[in-house]
């Protein structure tokens, strides 16, 4: 599938080490009942029509357990390529980004490994948003009250909730404009939190596109059994 002529490729980031999970296995490779939480992720962009291939960047020491795992075990088609991650998630997203050095005019999806339960709904809101704003978020509004506190002992003030937004992926961009943004922080020594905090460095907007509570990041072992539960409502639900 095209919109206006173009492709739409996606970056899913699993380089990471999980740390905080306290296993001998990284999380992205931890069995979520059965399955490991990469493939879930991969199967989602793997169902959406729009997205042309998949690209999964990976840290080095990993590479016997992704192929043992991830690509004898599933026939993943739009899986074409996987790379090596750098020494941070933004070195990574770089690695996987500079693939597409010859379609800058197509647009990319980057998104966390570690985000299984992402929805095939919200890929293709990002798909449709990025092609029309060419830089795009998925976020969800905060239902919590914020405080402010510099030293994170004292409060300060609070924030009001109704303009502030917790970011989740995928984030989509026009492939020129996110490489635009990575060589810039790179050349300057910047270190963003998230990819669109580097397109937003560059003075260029970027959409929100409403994400769920559902599209977790598995970091600790409590987010593992949160994400553990939610399949399950969602695997009796669509039976």
């Amino acid at each position: 599938m095209r919109l206006l002529g173009s492709l739409f490729f996606a970056v899913v980031v699993a380089a990471g080490v999980g740390e905080r999970m306290n296993t001998s296995l990284p999380k992205q490779y931890l069995p979520l009942l059965g399955k490991p939480v990469l493939a879930y992720t991969l199967e989602a962009f793997e169902r959406c029509e729009a997205i042309t291939e998949v690209t999964v960047v990976i840290h080095p020491l990993h590479e016997e357990i992704f192929r043992r795992e991830i690509l004898k075990k599933y026939d993943f088609r739009k899986l074409r390529h996987y790379v090596f991650g750098g020494a941070t998630r933004q070195d990574s997203v770089y690695e996987g980004i500079k693939l597409y050095r010859d379609c800058l005019e197509d647009f990319v999806l980057i998104h966390d490994g570690v985000r299984p339960l992402i929805s095939e709904g919200i890929i293709k809101r990002c798909v449709e948003e990025v092609a029309q704003f060419e830089a795009v978020c998925v976020a969800i509004p905060s239902v919590d009250t914020l405080k402010l506190s510099p030293d994170g002992k004292t409060i300060e003030g609070t924030l009001d909730r109704r303009k502030v937004w917790r970011a989740q992926t995928p984030q989509a961009f026009r492939v020129s404009l996110i490489l635009e943004a990575l060589e810039r922080a790179q050349k300057e020594g910047f270190c963003g939190t998230d990819d669109a905090s580097l397109v937003e460095r560059l003075g260029f907007p970027v959409r929100i596109v409403l994400g769920s509570e559902e599209n977790l990041k598995i970091t600790t072992p409590q987010d593992f059994l949160i994400a553990e539960e939610m399949l399950r409502w969602r695997i009796r639900w669509s039976r």
